[in-house]
């Protein structure tokens, strides 16, 4: 099937991981059980996924899926759920999403994502985390149809719930979509769950992957794209 749209990862794949470990190891270093908690919790919300009895919880909505993640982690803390979700709202939702103000794109990435919107391709934006504020910070946020987080869905990547809802709200089918993520585990392997084409940016040469691309170039991407619709 060609490919008529492009999903993109957000976080080390839109821009160098390392321009957001750094800023944010600065900016929590006085929040590390915090961080350390969340990270935690996150991991093991990606293994409840795989539960019957987790998605049975009906867990929908980005509010919900807040709650029941600050639940998760003030248990670790040994703390007052409310008072954890607002710590959580305030630096991984808040403060820390400012920081994306002092970071900047790989340098290829807009005129690729404009050139596409040109030739009439649908672009879609699917994180982890709420994009619409990177987005907007990293001056892109104009190029893309649609905007959106796996936390909607209440089970984050790889499970292909929100991979489902870019293709719905792309309006093309999945098997005409290719994502373009930095990971293995989440994006390639979500996104090919999904029925999907995937690309993996990665500097190594040489790398075991279920994906169908591998680049670190855009243009070479680009190019990819072009041949393969």
């Amino acid at each position: 099937m060609a490919i008529r749209a492009v999903g993109f990862d957000i976080d080390g794949t839109l821009y160098p991981a390392s321009a957001i470990y750094l800023r944010l190891f600065w900016h929590g270093i006085r929040r590390m059980k915090l961080l350390s908690a969340f990270n935690e919790v996150r991991h093991e919300l990606r293994r409840l996924s795989r539960s019957p009895e987790y998605r049975q919880r009906g867990i929908v909505g980005i509010a919900a899926f807040h709650r029941h993640q600050a639940e998760l982690t003030a248990t670790k803390l040994g703390d007052d759920p409310q008072r954890v979700h607002d710590a959580i709202e305030d630096f991984f939702y808040g403060s820390s999403t400012e920081v994306f103000a002092s970071i900047k794109p790989f340098a290829d990435v807009a005129p690729l994502l404009d050139s596409l919107r040109t030739r009439g391709y649908r672009l879609g934006a699917l994180s982890d985390f709420p994009c619409e504020r990177k987005l907007e910070l990293l001056g892109l946020s104009d190029k893309f149809d649609v905007a959106m987080t796996s936390e909607e869905t209440g089970l984050v990547k790889p499970d292909r719930a929100s991979f489902d809802l870019l293709a719905q709200r792309l309006g093309v089918p999945n098997e005409e979509i290719l994502y373009v993520g930095n990971s293995e585990s989440y994006d390639v392997a979500g996104s090919k769950a999904a029925g999907m084409r995937s690309a993996l940016i990665s500097r190594k040469r040489h790398i075991q992957t279920a994906a169908d691309f591998v680049f670190y170039h855009w243009p070479d991407l680009e190019r990819y794209i072009l041949d393969n619709s």
